[in-house]
């Protein structure tokens, strides 16, 4: 008889559970990607993507409250709901349902750098998508987190899948495709989950993210600013102080244009922004934009130089304190040094997406834009980047997939050595 009634105790609790997830639309389980991003002023989000009809609540230190639905409701593209939180300063801890949230710490010593992430079909540009040796985005994803870094900056090209796999190819076959929730998920946030939880993001838009591509995705989920009215193709520059060094973000999404010759109004409308981001620019700055400023490479034989639009716009000269350039864009590791004043530029677009054909000649000696090389390194095959602080400067750390070192670099200020 105790039995029994112990039975039915049990089965009215679990009744009761059930009952009050059910009235109050409070199933937590719904919550599909969690993470903390880093934007303007200072600012540090939490965002989720859920299933939810309404916003999960967020717990700041010792104080609940309910997160704010980002901009549009769910629709047939897009049928996931993304909420949002801005998290005060001097916030010490954050969880949504349970989930820890990775905080901003002062001064990262340790940082993972990513870029062009997604798995490419567009045309008869097919990555074989099903296969994590041709796609092994999730794999670096899980090896970046497992090296537990401060914060993580992706380069960005998160959206690859814009046209649908063709008929019988079994490397991708089954792949979504076009902006839309099901293809941002498979490109990016269900290989980058464990990446996702591991530390605060500061996220790049990319020409795949452009209006005309992955736009809505970007603005729905990963763009810092508050929602726009309507896709923009320039988004405003913005500074990033985590302590030790300064990120100077920079939207380069429009700046995909032929290798010479950018319209007038390209170059003016950028040479608006590296100036604002130059003002803003302190004694220890890295400029992190998706496309190069100086960059060489490869087609059929030929050697180009990219990206003339920034060249005029910045004039090939840019503020003291900036030094580095970070972007991605070109798909493989190019690390450029160059003779005199002129800060290093790092391409490092070797995360996932179809490799591009390798630079075959040395690159040491050549030329861009009025800059001798005076040292140039490069890695054909996907991997990652890791950046710990030493002392003033920084050990720079290129990896493979499984997280072993290719070579290293040192950076102090704007100067720069490699070795591999």
């Amino acid at each position: 008889m105790k039995n029994k009634t112990f039975l039915s105790f049990i089965a009215l609790l679990l009744l009761a559970s059930v009952s009050f997830i059910g009235c109050n639309g409070k199933n937590d389980s719904l919550i599909i990607s969690a993470w903390v991003q880093m934007g303007p002023s200072g600012s540090v989000i939490a965002r989720v993507i859920t299933e939810r009809v309404d916003c999960p609540n967020i717990r700041l230190d010792n104080v609940s409250q309910q997160m704010q639905v980002r901009n549009q409701p769910p629709d047939p593209d897009f049928p996931v709901l993304v909420c949002e939180t801005l998290i005060p300063p001097g916030t010490t801890s954050a969880s949504v349902s349970g989930m820890a949230l990775k905080l901003p710490i002062e001064n990262p010593k340790r940082l993972v750098v990513i870029g062009d992430t997604g798995c490419r079909i567009k045309g008869d540009e097919v990555q074989a998508c099903n296969d994590p040796q041709a796609w092994p985005f999730k794999k670096i994803a899980e090896n970046a987190a497992a090296w537990d870094p401060d914060l993580i900056i992706h380069l960005g090209d998160y959206f690859y899948r814009e046209t649908p796999c063709p008929e019988g190819n079994i490397g991708c076959e089954g792949s979504p495709s076009g902006d839309n929730w099901e293809t941002w998920d498979a490109d990016f946030f269900s290989s980058a989950a464990p990446l996702l939880k591991s530390a605060p993001w500061a996220f790049t838009r990319g020409n795949h993210e452009s209006c005309a591509r992955g736009g809505k995705g970007w603005f729905r989920f990963l763009d810092p600013n508050p929602p726009f009215p309507e896709c923009e193709e320039f988004t405003p520059p913005y500074a990033i102080d985590t302590g030790f060094v300064q990120l100077l973000m920079l939207d380069t999404s429009s700046a995909e244009e032929g290798e010479q010759d950018a319209p007038q109004e390209l170059v003016d409308a950028y040479s608006v922004q590296i100036d604002a981001l130059s003002e803003a620019a302190g004694d220890n700055a890295w400029l992190v934009t998706h496309s190069p400023f100086w960059a060489i490479i490869e087609s059929d034989g030929e050697l180009l130089t990219i990206n003339d639009a920034l060249q005029r716009a910045s004039g090939n000269s840019l503020k003291e304190g900036i030094n580095l350039v970070m972007s991605g864009h070109a798909h493989y590791v190019e690390l450029l040094i160059f003779e005199g004043d002129r800060s290093p530029q790092f391409v490092l677009g070797f995360s996932g997406t179809k490799l591009d054909p390798p630079v075959t000649v040395p690159l040491a000696g050549l030329e861009i834009a009025g800059a001798v090389i005076a040292q140039g390194v490069t890695f054909n095959d996907f991997g990652f980047v890791t950046m710990e602080q030493v002392g003033e400067g920084w050990d720079v750390t290129v990896r493979d997939v499984e997280g072993e070192e290719v070579f290293k670099c040192s950076i102090i200020d704007n100067s720069a050595e490699c070795s591999n």
